[in-house]
């Protein structure tokens, strides 16, 4: 407190005020790595998402976007808006921007930021590389959820939903399917994959499925979970998880229902579960971690394994302690129990046990590590590093002296940010 007032006198009386040279010193920018990165720019606030395409950066802030060129980091364009996203492929972008609690929402060029088409009625988007997909409601309870070519807005499918039952406004709000497998210092992915098989609505305490691969997507009668209950959407099945209390511990039933007979197509067998709960109770806040085709789960024993959505089978059981840190489709990254080797294995359903491994590599147990686009991206800690590997045969694509963050990465080429500065480091 007696520091507190004599900083307050003697600023006040202007013998000495730190403040200035304290942010000036806050907004210097340093180089984001060493070796230096192609370009470097202060952005005027944090984003808070990053995308990268084949052309340009697409940078999300709190109340606007801007479009960069991934060349030479050169601004093409800037606009206010509340919320944005990429949708399309990486050589034909979109950025899909709204204003809060305001219907509709723009497609824009992220080369000049052009409005491409637009929408006046939809209250939330979906943004896929194949589809924008979203919901408009006539009505509170009379709503229509809609799929469209990102390029043109043209629809390509649409089907009735009843109303959503809350205020469902912005980009990409939570589905009933999978999440990510997180990663320190390594950013969410949002660059935009495809749609996933079926799409899983909650609405006033059910869940809606669409399946949009039909001829005429319909609406079919909705499931009802219980209070026990998970549901979620995976590899074109209906995923119920149920979880009760017994024993002080949880009695687990994981089941896959087919998307149109509501049939039973296999079971985990008993005791496995998707980690969809945690802690002393049996409710089920989480959503499993995985893909739209596979789903990290545990075995009765607390091994981790990778199981193939459309049929149930384990294609991948990791030893005790293992965990794995990133899947795709045809390749999982598993650290070791002493968290110091990383390793890229083939799933195999045939061998769940024994995978094929490409590579293994040697890191400490502070770092983390990523499957991003078709590389796999490690931060390491002591010292701080960063390094971008390929994923077929382990072998070094980028290395850099950093203790920046992550921001995304693809096959040629790294973003890292710090604060409000962001660097590009090509591969080549």
């Amino acid at each position: 407190m007696a520091v507190a007032v004599a900083l307050t006198v003697l600023v006040s009386t202007g013998v000495w005020n730190p403040f200035p040279d304290l942010w000036a010193w806050l907004n210097t920018s340093g180089p984001v790595s060493d070796p230096l990165p192609r370009w470097q720019e202060r952005l005027g606030s944090t984003p808070q998402t990053v995308t990268l395409t084949d052309d340009y950066v697409i940078v999300e802030h709190r109340d606007s976007v801007e479009a960069l060129s991934r060349f030479n980091g050169r601004r093409n364009f800037a606009t206010e808006a509340d919320w944005a996203a990429v949708a399309g492929p990486a050589d034909r972008p979109v950025i899909v921007a709204g204003k809060l609690l305001v219907k509709g929402y723009q497609a824009l060029d992220p080369r000049t930021g052009a409005v491409v088409w637009r929408d006046e009625e939809a209250s939330a988007v979906w943004t896929y590389r194949d589809e924008v997909v979203d919901v408009a409601c006539r009505t509170p309870k009379d709503c229509e959820v809609t799929g469209r070519a990102p390029g043109t807005g043209t629809k390509i499918w649409s089907t009735g939903l009843p109303g959503m039952g809350f205020v469902l406004f912005a980009d990409n709000p939570e589905l009933l399917g999978t999440q990510p497998i997180p990663s320190d210092r390594i950013a969410d992915r949002h660059e935009p994959g495809s749609r996933p098989e079926l799409l899983a609505f909650p609405i006033d305490g059910k869940v809606y499925v669409v399946d949009p691969r039909r001829s005429e997507p319909r609406l079919d009668p909705p499931l009802e979970p219980g209070r026990r209950d998970k549901i979620i959407v995976a590899g074109g099945r209906i995923v119920r998880s149920t979880a009760n209390p017994r024993d002080g511990g949880c009695d687990v039933a994981v089941v896959a229902l087919d998307a149109v007979s509501r049939q039973r197509v296999w079971p985990l067998p008993a005791g496995q579960h998707l980690r969809t709960f945690d802690g002393g109770g049996c409710d089920q806040r989480r959503l499993p971690m995985g893909t739209d085709s596979a789903l990290v789960g545990l075995t009765i024993e607390g091994r981790e394994q990778l199981i193939e959505a459309g049929l149930g089978e384990q294609v991948l059981l990791c030893a005790p302690g293992e965990h794995i840190v990133g899947v795709t489709n045809g390749l999982a990254l598993v650290r070791s129990a002493d968290g110091r080797r990383l390793s890229a294995v083939v799933p195999d359903g045939r061998n769940p046990g024994k995978p094929k491994a490409l590579w293994h590599r040697r890191i400490s147990p502070e770092a983390s590590a990523a499957l991003r686009g078709t590389v796999v991206v490690v931060s390491d800690r002591g010292p701080n590093r960063v390094i971008v590997l390929n994923p077929e045969d382990g072998k070094v694509r980028k290395e850099v002296k950093s203790d920046a963050e992550v921001l995304a990465a693809d096959d040629k080429g790294l973003l890292l940010g710090q604060r409000r500065d962001l660097g590009y480091l090509p591969f080549d």
